[in-house]
């Protein structure tokens, strides 16, 4: 069949890692045959762990916050990954096209197939009507998440030049015979919003904590507030910030977290040995980290264990005080990948894998800090961090960021945005940030690397590139595969 841009069908579990079962087994489970019937049938689809993770290696790899220096890479060349590392933080579009399988692009339709099942049956199964019918707003949200996700790196960035550009394939039904001919960008834009506003009719009020990954009025605002500073309408973006942060869960005191298991590693090379010291977080699988306290929507991206932080990103901490650093920037972190060259590597859960990108109350103060000062209240709007970097820092240590005027405060808040959601928030930021209305926040990713090929890095040209944020170069290529299968019906990012 043309269409295997929908994969894993109605399998609830079809990405889902050993570690998960402990999560698994609080679920109902659903036959990829059985008839959908009844309402307990929907969330079947819907709560599946699987639909809590992201794969996106534009997001760990192709922003400023990733760094692989040319010394780097040559002590190690097979620590890093010809198919998946290398192409997306060379920016090499042949390379991202050449992707067998695409697991970012595949895992969120398989997400937007499961909404459309329930949407399409929700009407129409018996049983309890009032689960039918939250079921349904729960899809419409996951499917609106999934397609806002997609737009951010697949697609140029939202503005008024952009609205004709290619946007996504709308997939709305259940029909593998409907199109595949992608949408403009307003007009995938236009349907995440139409999404989000049946998903606003679901009953729940507050995050449930046992079932974080279940939509309610606090994540519909959530998601609100992410969209309207996507498209730069500011005051509607404030207005629903606020109401999620009336129903957004306490943010999260860092000093409550413990120094996990240490693990030692022996002499490499010209290296000594070495005892690695991890939070006790990374070794947190989906039975724990899917009840991270602060979610408002649970996701988590999946990397190849190999977060490799920038100097930049790394020179950006309190290193003595903040406890974002000190718990998750572990210092010769690349020996656990048996790398001679000694540098930082980031590890939040799951050994290093796993990385915060869902929607969460620290994402939302911050979206209101921005959102202040962006709008003139700068002065209040550094005060809201304050919040924030109290439960961040060492007791005592936390400080309130200060500026002089409107253009500094930006800086502090976007500074602060970024030490809080390093790696998955960073690309859709740089990218939306190159469209606003201010040149003071714009920029630009500078690479100095080798040359890449669709099989090999020329370590005998080492070359330096630079990639500002609206470049067609960061709409990212879509697979060969998913071009080849829908006959050419996909059409191709133009990446010049």
């Amino acid at each position: 069949m043309k269409h295997n841009i929908i994969i894993g069908l109605l399998s609830i579990a079809a990405v889902i890692l050993p570690s998960c079962n402990d999560y698994l087994d609080k679920q109902p489970s659903a036959s990829n045959s059985a008839p959908i019937t009844e309402s307990s049938q929907l969330f079947a689809l819907h709560d599946g762990a699987a639909n809590s993770y992201e794969q996106n290696y534009s997001g760990a790899y192709l922003h400023d916050d990733c760094e692989i220096l040319r010394e780097q890479y040559l002590a190690n060349p097979a620590t890093f990954d010809m198919t998946r590392v290398i192409p997306f933080y060379a920016i090499h579009s042949e390379g991202m096209e050449a992707q067998s399988n695409d697991k970012f692009w595949n895992w969120e339709y398989s997400k937007i197939y499961k909404a459309n099942v329930i949407i399409q049956h929700a009407k129409s199964v018996g049983g309890d009507a009032n689960e039918a019918k939250e079921a349904l707003a729960n899809a419409y949200f996951m499917r609106a998440y999934s397609y806002t996700s997609l737009a951010s790196y697949y697609c140029l960035p939202y503005c008024e030049a952009n609205k004709s550009a290619l946007g996504l394939p709308l997939r709305l039904t259940t029909d593998f015979e409907e199109s595949l001919k992608r949408s403009t960008l307003e007009q995938t834009y236009s349907q995440i919003f139409s999404d989000l506003k049946e998903a606003e009719k679901v009953t729940a009020t507050n995050v449930n904590p046992d079932m974080p990954w279940r939509t309610s009025k606090c994540a519909v605002y959530g998601l609100y507030s992410r969209l309207y500073m996507i498209t730069g309408e500011y005051e509607k973006a404030l207005e629903y910030t606020n109401k999620a942060m009336e129903l957004a869960p306490e943010v999260m005191n860092y000093n409550d977290l413990k120094w996990g298991n240490s693990m030692s590693y022996p002499a490499t090379g010209d290296m000594p040995a070495q005892t690695l010291e991890y939070c006790e977080t990374n070794s947190w699988y989906a039975a724990k980290f899917l009840y991270w306290k602060e979610w408002i929507y649970a996701r988590v991206d999946m990397a190849k264990q190999w977060w490799n932080p920038s100097k930049e990103l790394v020179d950006s901490y309190d290193k003595a005080n903040d406890l974002r650093f000190i718990f998750f920037f572990v210092e010769h972190g690349n020996r656990r990948h048996g790398a001679s060259y000694d540098s930082y590597a980031y590890a939040q859960f799951g050994n290093g894998m796993y990385v915060k990108c869902g929607l969460t109350t620290a994402e939302i103060l911050l979206n209101k800090a921005e959102l202040m000062v962006r709008l003139g209240e700068w002065q209040n709007g550094l005060r809201v961090l304050d919040a924030l970097r109290s439960k961040r820092f060492l007791p005592g240590t936390a400080t309130t960021l200060t500026a002089t005027d409107q253009k500094e405060a930006l800086k502090q808040v976007l500074a602060e945005r970024r030490r809080e959601m390093p790696f998955t928030a960073r690309l859709a930021d740089i990218k939306r940030f190159s469209v606003n209305e201010t040149l003071d926040d714009d920029i630009t990713i500078i690479r100095t690397f080798f040359e890449v090929s669709l099989s090999s890095v020329n370590t005998n040209n080492p070359i330096t590139y630079s990639i500002k944020g609206d470049s067609p170069k960061l709409a990212m290529p879509i697979s060969s595969v998913e071009i080849t299968s829908s006959r050419g019906e996909i059409e191709q990012n133009p990446f010049e």
